[in-house]
């Protein structure tokens, strides 16, 4: 793995806590290759088997779940230096549920499950970091899949800010789009309804912070 390459890789969230030459060292000799995928291009299709690990070096893939009536949701974006579904890598079948699309020109580092096998073996950071990776998006896939109960935009955002607010506040750590995402709502609808609650003095908003103003409004409608 040339250096540009394992500088990317060594920010990934596979690799926290773990130095560059450390890192080094562990990939010497380790079976791997690097892909590249133009803007749109299919990166991973849905129902195919997934036995490799593919991580972002660079650039940015959406996840999309197609229906047999011509729809499809956006389930998640993905960028880099984020591993894809390292869940799946470890489930019974390995069946990718969504396709994979590049939302702009991407490369791909590969690695083989035997090889994810090889480098939790070798270095217990690693084994941690793939563990964490791998139970944080799941406990993210559940809040997202729980928040779609409530029908109103507004219990979904009152939902999302309670189980992180500090002191009233709370200072989002990806831009707005990603909220919308994950609200699985669009941009437009997400950016009209915060305007609102702002403009009823429910919430006050500056850039990604966002307080809660009206403490007595904001838990009526989380008890709505």
């Amino acid at each position: 793995m040339d250096k540009q390459d394992l500088l990317h890789f060594s920010v990934s969230s596979l690799c926290r806590g773990m130095d560059v030459i450390t890192l080094r060292d562990l990939m010497k000799g380790v079976p791997y290759r690097i892909v590249r995928k133009q803007k749109e291009a299919m990166v991973l299709a849905a129902g195919s088997r997934y036995n490799e690990l593919h991580i972002l070096l660079e650039g940015s893939v959406k996840a999309v779940m197609e229906h047999e009536n011509g729809k499809s949701v956006l389930i998640e974006t993905i960028e880099a230096p984020d591993p894809i579904a390292p869940a799946i890598l470890f489930a019974p079948r390995q069946v990718l549920p969504v396709t994979v699309f590049a939302e702009s020109d991407s490369r791909l580092l590969i690695l083989p499950l035997e090889t994810i096998l090889d480098l939790c073996q070798k270095d217990r950071q690693f084994l941690i970091n793939f563990l964490s990776e791998i139970g944080g998006k799941l406990s993210l896939f559940a809040e997202k899949f729980r928040l779609l109960e409530f029908s109103s935009l507004r219990k979904r955002i009152a939902v999302f800010l309670s189980n992180r607010l500090e002191d009233s506040r709370y200072t989002l750590p990806f831009p707005k789009e990603k909220l919308a995402e994950y609200l699985s709502v669009a941009r437009p609808s997400l950016s009209r309804e915060l305007s609102e609650m702002a403009a009823e003095g429910i919430l006050n908003i500056e850039g990604r912070t966002i307080t809660v103003l009206d403490q007595k409004r904001f838990k009526t409608i989380l008890a709505e």
